[in-house]
């Protein structure tokens, strides 16, 4: 994959237009989504810094109601599952499952991120390597903003769904994805149904020394 984005519509906008455009997008219209618009994406994701050069994100784009329905179903299981574990009641755990179904079944594109660690430097101390995976954790965060923003910058909406995190082989056999993949986090990626409201910009707390 080449490392610069090819859409003329990243060249187009400005840094500061796309964090201000960028909101989350939970319901898409039915318009389909260009896939080079989500390749270009995908380039601007692999522009992110990562540990020791590796790149360890991977990507799986599910365009076909089949695949998308696929992970949503078998996500799902183990989702009801584990709120049923929690104690929470029957009513909301078929709640939340319908809302995440229709998420992930009424998106025209899902981008499903992962990591792969094969790449990554060994250390025979566990703290040592659970900072090298942490490092690629981080890394994959600043990969999915790139992303989200190329995506405002061609006029798609999104969301980031962390899903994945917690059925991570659920996701991998759903897809039938390599094994050193480790799914981390879905973006749904669509024309919005309608206009996000706006965002407040939170205030950060820093501290100066």
């Amino acid at each position: 994959m080449n490392k610069a984005p090819r859409a003329a519509a990243l060249h187009e906008i400005s840094l500061a237009e796309a964090l201000i455009a960028r909101r989350s997008t939970r319901r898409f219209s039915d318009e389909p989504v260009d896939l080079n618009q989500v390749r270009a994406a995908i380039e601007a994701a692999c522009l992110a810094p990562s540990p020791h050069g590796t790149a360890p994100w991977r990507f799986c784009i599910l365009s076909s109601p089949e695949a998308k329905m696929k992970l949503a179903e078998d996500m799902g299981r183990d989702f009801l599952r584990d709120m049923a574990r929690e104690g929470v009641s029957e009513e909301e755990r078929e709640k939340r499952h319908a809302g995440s179904i229709r998420l992930l079944t009424g998106a025209p594109v899902i981008i499903l991120a992962a990591l792969s660690y094969d790449d990554l430097d060994d250390y025979e101390e566990p703290e040592k390597q659970a900072h090298e995976r942490m490092m690629a954790e981080h890394s994959l965060g600043a990969a999915l903003q790139n992303l989200m923003l190329a995506l405002t910058a061609q006029g798609v909406g999104s969301v980031w769904r962390c899903a994945p995190l917690f059925c991570p082989e659920t996701a991998r056999e759903a897809l039938d994805l390599p094994a050193d993949w480790v799914p981390r986090a879905l973006i749904a990626a669509g024309t919005p149904a309608s206009a996000p409201p706006p965002k407040e910009i939170p205030a950060p707390e820093i501290i100066i020394r």
